[in-house]
């Protein structure tokens, strides 16, 4: 008898165990994937930054200087474009989600000139 009652306290406990998962289907939360956010930083007086991720394109009027966050779930190659209004000194810096600097560029651009560029973003 106190065999018997070892061994379903053992299976008890086993049972306890094997039905702990995390990928629980009553766990709302449990196939949802959190989007990463970088930033792009440009200092200039006057300029538009143009940037692509994936398929989507978007455009920024920059004054000064401005902080651009960007979203991302994957790995992805982060295109940009910079038109200078003027003649000056553009400093392009991107930082992925994990806040590690990806580039950090300092262009003296004529006016009416673009430079484009691209970077290489990754999850890990």
């Amino acid at each position: 008898m106190n065999t018997r009652r070892i061994t379903f306290l053992i299976f008890c406990i086993a049972l306890l165990f094997a039905s702990c998962k995390k990928d629980s289907g009553l766990d709302p939360l449990s196939n949802v994937v959190f989007p990463k956010n970088g930033v792009i930083r440009v200092e200039c007086a006057d300029c538009a930054l143009t940037y692509t991720i994936l398929k989507d394109n978007f455009a920024v009027d920059v004054k000064n200087s401005e902080d651009v966050k960007f979203s991302y779930v994957s790995d992805f190659e982060l295109k940009t474009s910079i038109n200078s209004k003027k003649k000056q000194n553009i400093r392009l810096a991107v930082f992925d989600s994990y806040g590690r600097m990806v580039s950090n560029e300092l262009s003296s651009i004529e006016q009416g000139v673009s430079k484009i560029d691209s970077f290489n973003i990754k999850v890990n």
